[in-house]
Order: C-alpha cells, then structure tokens, then sequence
C-alpha cells in the first residue's frame, strides 16, 4: 500500500484532501513517532478488502517501508467510505495481542445458533494471526454449545480466553405470541 507524508492540517484542507480521493491518516509507533499520512481511498479500501484488518502489511510511506496493522478506521456514517486511518507500526518478530472473528457456517438441526462473543483475543507473531476461527453448527441441537476449548488453534497463537467460556449457543425458536399472531393476520388483511 503506498501513502505520502502530509502536513498536519485540519479543516478546509482536509476536505480538499478527501474530495481528491485521498483519505487522511497517521503511522506511529516508537520508530516512527506520529506521522500524518495520506492513502489513495481506492487502495486503501482494495487492501481491507483482500484482508481483515488484523492483519499486519506493509505501508511504503515516502519509499519508507513499514510494517503496520490498522488501528483504527473512522467511516462516515451514512455512505461508509473511509473519513481516517490510523496505522500502527509493529515488529514482525515481536508477538502482539489483537482480536480474531468468530464466524458461524452451518445451519443447527434444531433451534437457533447464536454467537455470544463475535470475536476472541490472541496473542501471536503478525505472520500467525488466523483471519478468522470458523464454526461448523451443522447438526447441533437445542442446548448445544461451543466452547473456546473446541476452537481449532493454529500453532504459535494463544488465546487470550478461559477454554469454558462460551462462543456459540443453540437457542430454542422464539414461539409466536397470540397478540403477534392477531397483528400479523390483520396486516395481511
């Protein structure tokens, strides 16, 4: 991903910054300090797309080559463009604690499965973090759960969670009130 330096600017300036296609930015870190940087919006946005945004990659700033993971993105609220990106500086070799989706497959032969956490800390080297841990439900039962203890776990990453808590819940459906039921049949009418 390719950024330039900018001036610390605010405002008007920051506007005209945007309307070009640029989106405003910072790198820190101990090496680097805080500096502003501006990214293509376009090639900042293709990047998140290809990868999660725990993610570490490299960030040429000025021919400078950084190591970084986002830290934080600002989007608007209504379009969800990228208004501001804040990029940490990190060491490869050097294990970090970030936090990993949990994502669901499958469909439970029996009630409704629920994530309870949406997403578990690890603590690893960047080059060994999971993009995400996947659930297969397919088959689970009313009362089924999943566990932080069951997760598939890549060697080299550990997690920062009691093996006992729970990830995932199979609920029993919702039953229908009589008063939903009267609702539901006098809009149809």
């Amino acid at each position: 991903l390719q950024a330039q330096s900018r001036e610390k600017k605010t405002g008007n300036a920051v506007k005209v910054l945007r309307n070009e296609g640029w989106v405003p930015g910072i790198i820190y870190g101990s090496e680097v300090g805080n500096k502003p940087i501006q990214v293509k919006g376009r090639e900042l946005d293709a990047a998140l797309r290809q990868q999660s945004t725990n993610k570490p990659f490299r960030l040429s700033v000025d021919g400078n080559t950084h190591d970084v993971m986002v830290y934080e993105l600002q989007r608007h609220p209504l379009q969800g463009n990228i208004l501001h990106a804040d990029f940490k500086k990190i060491n490869m070799n050097e294990k970090i604690h970030t936090s990993v989706p949990v994502l669901m497959t499958g469909d439970p032969e029996l009630g409704v499965a629920t994530l309870v956490r949406h997403s578990v800390e690890v603590t690893c080297l960047p080059g060994n973090i999971p993009e995400s841990f996947l659930v297969d439900v397919d088959g689970f039962n009313i009362g089924d759960v999943v566990l932080v203890g069951d997760l598939t776990v890549p060697p080299g990453v550990e997690l920062g969670l009691d093996s006992t808590e729970v990830l995932i819940s199979v609920l029993p459906v919702k039953a229908k009130s009589e008063e939903s039921i009267d609702a539901e049949q006098e809009a149809e009418a």
